[in-house]
């Protein structure tokens, strides 16, 4: 069945219908919020699962809650149209990181103060999940039925590589586009940075104290290798040094056994996000050579350098695409019909799921609501910011699933 194309009437419904049900809407993303989805826990992911299902059901919009590929939680996948697959994807997660413990506020309390909306996770992205969940439910509540598929896919695994995501291509979900919710500070982003977790295992010899000329000291040598490797140049794959900011944080830090002996091991995890002219393999070439550079004992003492397990399952690719595109200037588009100014355009130091669409013939970009700091103590969206991308992501949907006249 075709549809009509979208009326700028059809359009002003939905946009009032979002106006007439703010204080519902930002309600909702309280309740959000105050599951505590931390990652992992799966139970507390279902339970997120099962909420944002609830208002896409009641609103008459079939919901399934497959497998994600981690065991014991859920992706949500909501299919709205008239089956044709050539339509649009929503993708978000569900999951957030563990709160600081220097929060003022209740991190799971949904605070609203000062036109904000408060809590953990609540930029990355708990916002832009609830309001992808939100336009479509408007939608179908102000009877806007889309021509071709509309799609809400929320993950519960993004921290693993985006495996939810990649879970439902798998099984077989196909649109012709896709917009991913992560925060982009209501822009719309043409790219982003890759991931490399990078763990170095450094060894020693273990020894007392008192017998510092009998053993090698592996926490020693490990902090050489993290000074080299925070001082070293990022390479292309033709081996030339790039331009490019480096971002590399030493994550994670672990070494010895006992207070009075020699630590005879050491492990590092690195934490590169690296740009379009890079790879995780380019990376790995760095730090082996950082490694090569820092330590002169290696054959009697020798240093592993592999990638986390994620990232070898579930490679983070970087992302550059031109502002030519369909899905950049259709989201561009809506952006203004509902702010009234134009969102500007930008790129991802983080790492949503956009990607994975492009690897898979998806044609996406990134817009979402929140600071692409992405974390921080007191994490906070603008109550306004939340709301226009509700709006935003209505009319996207619209015009990329019936066109719009007029």
């Amino acid at each position: 069945m075709e549809f009509p194309p979208a009326t700028g009437e059809d359009v002003e419904r939905v946009l009032k219908l979002v106006d007439d049900n703010a204080d519902r809407l930002v309600g909702f993303l309280q309740d959000f919020i105050r599951i505590p989805s931390v990652w992992g826990d799966g139970a507390a992911l279902t339970e997120a699962a099962e909420f944002l299902a609830r208002p896409l059901r009641a609103a008459s919009v079939p919901v399934d809650l497959p497998g994600s590929g981690t065991d014991g939680m859920p992706n949500v996948l909501a299919r709205w149209g008239s089956g044709r697959d050539d339509g649009l994807i929503f993708n978000g997660h569900m999951e957030v990181y563990p709160p600081s413990r220097s929060w003022r506020r209740d991190p799971f309390g949904g605070d609203v103060a000062d036109g904000r909306v408060h809590g953990v996770g609540v930029a990355d992205m708990k916002a832009g999940t609830a309001a992808m969940t939100m336009a479509v439910t408007m939608l179908a509540e102000a009877g806007l039925r889309p021509g071709r598929d509309i799609t809400v896919l929320a993950v519960p695994n993004h921290f693993e590589g985006g495996e939810g995501t990649r879970q439902a291509l798998r099984d077989g979900l196909r649109a012709r586009y896709a917009i991913n919710c992560e925060p982009s500070d209501m822009r719309v982003l043409l790219g982003q940075r890759g991931i490399a977790y990078v763990n170095v295992s450094v060894r020693g010899r273990a020894a007392h104290t008192t017998a510092l000329d009998i053993g090698v000291n592996a926490v020693d040598r490990a902090a050489r290798v993290v000074r080299e490797v925070l001082d070293m140049p990022i390479t292309g794959p033709d081996g030339r040094v790039l331009p490019d900011l480096k971002i590399c944080n030493v994550a994670q830090i672990s070494g010895g056994v006992a207070h009075n002996l020699v630590p005879e091991s050491c492990a590092i995890t690195f934490d590169f996000r690296f740009p379009a002219d890079q790879t995780q393999e380019c990376v790995l070439r760095d730090v082996r050579a950082a490694v090569t550079r820092a330590l002169d004992d290696l054959d009697a003492f020798p240093a592993e350098v592999t990638l986390e397990a994620t990232c070898e399952k579930n490679p983070r690719s970087s992302l550059r695409i031109g502002d030519d595109e369909t899905i950049v200037r259709e989201l561009g588009a809506a952006h203004r019909r509902v702010a009234g100014g134009d969102p500007g355009l930008d790129s991802h130091r983080a790492w949503p799921d956009t990607p994975i669409f492009w690897e898979a013939g998806i044609e996406a970009a990134t817009y979402g609501p929140g600071s692409m700091d992405c974390y921080w103590d007191d994490e906070f969206v603008p109550v306004a910011d939340y709301l226009t991308a509700i709006k935003t992501y209505a009319v996207a949907a619209l015009r990329l699933t019936r066109g719009e006249r007029g």
